[in-house]
Parts: C-alpha cells; structure tokens; sequence
C-alpha cells in the first residue's frame, strides 16, 4: 500500500476520447466532422478558461490522428495501440507538450522551426501542443509566424490560451478557432456523481452542486475540490463539509448578517466582520459569499426556480423568508453594492475597511426614499389612501417599504389619471431613456373599454411617431398590463388644435431671482432630456453652468 503511487482525480478520470469531454459539444463535433471529411487544419487555436478541457481536448486529437488501429485518422482512438498509450502518458516522442510560459523566447521557437521539418519518427503526424501561448514574446511570436504560414504537412499545431486578446491577430489569423466554455452545472453535477460511484463515495446533491458552483464551469477545478473533500471526509460528504473544507464562511453567518442588514443593527453587523476576521478566513472569499448570498436572495424575490438555487430545500425556505424583507430593487441595489467590494484591494485591512463602510452606509437611518416608492406613495396619497409613518423621526429608508404584492395591480379611473400613468411611465420606461423622453410628451387624456388614450401636442410630432415603433409600443402595452387591472392597450393622438410654436411655459421654469434670461431658459428646453428632466420632476431652471474642461497636464 505505501508503495502504490496516488493519481488525483483530474489525472484518473481525465477524458481519453471526444464522447468524454463534457460541455464541448459544439468543439468536439466540429473536429470530428473534420476528420471524417479530410479536413484537418494544420493549425487549431483553443481558448477558454482554465481547467475546461484544451488540453485534454489536444491530447485526444492528437491521439485520433495517430492511433495505428486503423490506416488513417480516426474519430474513435483505440487508446490501446503504442501511440494512444504513450500520448495518454505524455511521453511520445511525435507529440511534444510546450509551456509557453517558461518556453517563450525567439530561441525556443526557432528549435520548434528547426525540428518541424524532421519526420515522425513512428506517427503519421507531429503534433506540436503550446500551452499558454500568449505568453510567448513578440520575437518568439514572429519567429513562429512563418512556420504556420508554410508548416510541412506532416505537422500539426494546437494552440491553448486562456487570454485570446494576448494573441497576435497575425497568428490568430491563421489558425482555426475554438472557443471552449465553461461547463453547465448540471453537467459538472452528473460527472462528479459518476466519478463517485466508481469511488464508492457517497454524497448529497446538495454538497455535489455546492462542488460545481465552487468550481464556477471548470472541470479540473470541481474534480480537485472533489478529491480534496474525498480526503477529508472520506466515503461521505455532506454540505456543511464543502464549507469546511474549501474555507468558506458558515451559512449561518451568511443568515444572521441578512438579518442584522434588514434590522439596521450597525453593532451586529461590524460584530459579525470581526467574527469573521477572528476565524481567519480570507475577507476576499467573504465577499465572495456575501454577493452570492444576496444574490440568492434576489432570484427568490424574483420568483426563480430551486435549480437556479441549488440549495437544500431548508436553506430555500430561510432564504424565501428573509427575501419577503426586501423589495426587487432593495436587493438589485445591494448586489450591485457588494459586487463593488469585489475589487482588488491591497490588503486584508482594507478590504475590511470596505466592508465595514458599506455595511454602516446601507444601515444608517437617513436613507433616501428610492424614485419608485416616492411616486408610489404620492399616487396612493391621491386616490386617499393613508400612509404609516414611522414614529422615528429619520426618515423611512429603502428597507421600511415593501413592495406591492404582484396581485395588487392600479385600478385606473379618472380621478387618479395623472398620477397612475407617472408610475406606469416610470415602469415603461425603465433604461429606456428614447422612451422616457418621447413618452414626457404624452399626456393621459382619457380611458375607455381598456384602452389608454394618450395626447401629445402639436410641437411634439416627431415624439408621436416614435411611438409608432414596435418595440415601444410593446413595452408601454406590456406596462399597461402588468401594472393596472383594467388597461390593456393605448392608442396615442396629436392635438391638432394646439400651436405647432415653441411653448411658452419657459418662463414658469424660471424662479424669481434665477440667473437665467428666458431666452437661455427656452434654449435649454430644447435639448429633449433637459426638458423631459424639467417635466418630469416639475421643475425650474435655477442656473445654466457650461461643462467643465478637464485641463492637459
């Protein structure tokens, strides 16, 4: 037993034929289809990152164009013959495996030129393999340049990178280019468990797909972790064992600083960093759990399904509760906050200083309303309807409001009119900003039978015509619908009986004692997002300053 030398799990399971490779479909077809046909290139170029299959993908073609089962390439290598079994082992002497990192000057290239023109010496084809080819120099590129231009035709080059934009177009230019993806999921999910049966190692789906997503698509990287776990563990792996092993922070930790965020407790949160400090784990890796934590919580808010998870159901029931204390765009912002922190910093302190600041920042009391909740509150205030205050002087932050429930749609009437059609604007017309600006010229004239009548002044026909487009008219319609029980489509019309002049409100858009004459103020409204900007907030020009010039130094 002690003389038995140990192969890891992304040697021993290393895929030695193109059905083995996993989620490279669109790759391994391709270059079968090639040689079946008599169409292999002389040159390949494969990028992807790290750990997803290039290599092993050069090593079974260079096995299916030399396997002497058969009389000439072939999609199926035996993995039997001499050559199989000597590329398998990387010791042929036809098929050379380069490090373009420690093998990347104009020398090293030139005895690849030097040697090229020599025959195989027991193959039908050398195979040159230059893994991490964009570190070569500029003069070792060069110097590899001509031989790919007019390579004998007994020679083969594949190319691996994990950083395609490194590549000299010269040199991409003249291979065929494959582009490897990070693999699915579920398909790192079914090949772990097959490697664990044959193991006789038991394990959870849960602990398997926390596995896959630690490895993020790379194989290598999911079979590594997984015979790390199986050292560890032994012939059983639960969930909380993944946690353990690759240094990640319990869930737990991850449950009570949502729970701190949500009740605003500084002391709890800043409690929980130190925690995590204390533990010695990487605050880099935290950051990490936290985005993707938060991240969970948004596809539950969003309504995503328990694969999108890939949780255990106990997990998914906590997560769907604590989601309920947020609204959609609370947690939008809050990924998008955390994703932030996933910078580079220079230092562990620093990147707790980070953290620190943003956990203080998101539970400080003086939050501002987000522009959704303001409108929202102002159009319930005028159909009647009474809004809580806290009894905290601060004001409310983003956290206190909860969304409406998606049942809960607008009943549009005529009394509420202007202010349901400001939120279905504000929803139509969300990173629409063409939209946003042609629709600021509208104006809800009327309803009937479900249908929205939209008016637009003379001065605005261009702004009308817009809205002839297919894809804005699908997008106010589908806004219509979502967000009221009783609009369905809108029809859009011009004031015929209304001045095609410039309009004259400028003057309501200039406070008393503004430094802006009214002819700057009419000249500003022309630009049509100033003038969306003013209508939309109800506005006034106060001043006109000119962009500031960034002096050369």
């Amino acid at each position: 037993m002690a003389g038995e030398h140990y192969v890891v799990f992304a040697r021993k399971w290393r895929p030695q034929t193109f059905q083995d490779v996993i989620g490279q479909e669109h790759i391994t077809r391709t270059i079968q289809n090639a040689i079946t046909a008599g169409r292999v290139p002389h040159a390949f170029l494969f990028i992807g990152s790290r750990g997803v299959g290039k290599t092993t993908t050069a090593r079974v073609l260079a096995k299916a164009l030399n396997c002497l089962s058969v009389e000439g390439p072939t999609c199926q290598p035996c993995n039997t013959c001499d050559n199989c079994r000597s590329i398998a082992e990387g010791n042929s002497m036809d098929v050379i495996e380069i490090d373009g990192a420690s093998n990347n000057g104009v020398d090293d290239i030139r005895e690849i030129r030097d040697n090229v023109r020599l025959v195989p010496s027991r193959s039908r084809f050398k195979v040159y393999i230059i893994d991490e080819v964009h570190q070569l120099s500029a003069g070792a590129f060069n110097a590899l340049l001509k031989t790919l231009e007019e390579p004998p035709p007994h020679a083969i080059f594949i190319l691996a990178t994990t950083e395609a934009h490194k590549v000299p177009a010269t040199i991409i230019s003249r291979c065929q280019r494959f582009d490897f993806r990070r693999v699915a999921l579920p398909q790192l999910c079914t090949l772990l468990r097959a490697i664990l049966d044959k193991e006789g190692v038991k394990c959870t789906d849960e602990a398997l797909q926390a596995i896959a997503r630690a490895a993020e698509g790379g194989v290598r990287d999911a079979e590594s972790i997984l015979d790390q776990l199986v050292s560890y563990c032994g012939d059983e792996i639960a969930f909380k064992d993944v946690f353990d092993v690759l240094g990640l922070v319990d869930w737990q930790v991850m449950h009570d600083l949502c729970d701190a965020i949500s009740a605003k407790d500084i002391g709890r949160e800043l409690g929980l960093v130190e925690d995590v400090v204390t533990a010695g784990k990487d605050l880099s890796q935290f950051v990490q759990d936290i985005l993707r934590y938060f991240r969970n919580l948004l596809v539950c808010k969003a309504g995503g399904t328990k694969t999108l998870l890939a949780l255990p159901d106990e997990e998914i029931v906590f997560m769907q509760e604590r989601a309920k204390r947020f609204t959609l765009t609370n947690l939008i912002r809050l990924v998008e906050q955390f994703a932030e922190l996933t910078k580079g910093f220079d230092s562990q302190l620093a990147q707790r200083i980070a953290i620190e600041t943003l956990l203080i920042r998101l539970s400080k009391r003086a939050v501002e309303l987000s522009v959704d909740t303001v409108i929202e509150k102002i159009m319930l205030l005028g159909e009647g309807a009474s809004i809580s205050v806290p009894e905290s002087s601060a004001a409310p932050t983003a956290y206190e409001t909860e969304a409406p429930a998606p049942a809960s749609r607008l009943h549009v009437t005529k009394a509420n009119l202007d202010g349901a059609w400001s939120v279905i604007l504000e929803k139509a017309t969300e990173d629409q900003i063409a939209l946003k600006v042609n629709l600021s010229n509208a104006r809800p004239a009327s309803i009937e039978n479900g249908m929205l009548l939209l008016r637009f002044p003379a001065r605005a026909s261009q702004a009308r015509t817009a809205l002839d487009k297919p894809e804005h008219q699908r997008r106010l319609q589908e806004a219509l619908q979502a967000m009221t029980d009783n609009l369905t489509h809108f029809r859009c019309e011009l004031a015929d009986d209304e001045p095609a002049t410039e309009p004259t409100s400028n003057a309501e858009h200039l406070p008393r004692g503004a430094r802006v004459s009214k002819d700057d103020a009419r000249t500003a409204m022309k630009d049509p997002h100033v003038s969306a900007v003013v209508d939309m907030f109800k506005g006034t020009i106060v001043d006109i300053k000119p962009p500031k010039r960034h002096e050369q130094p």
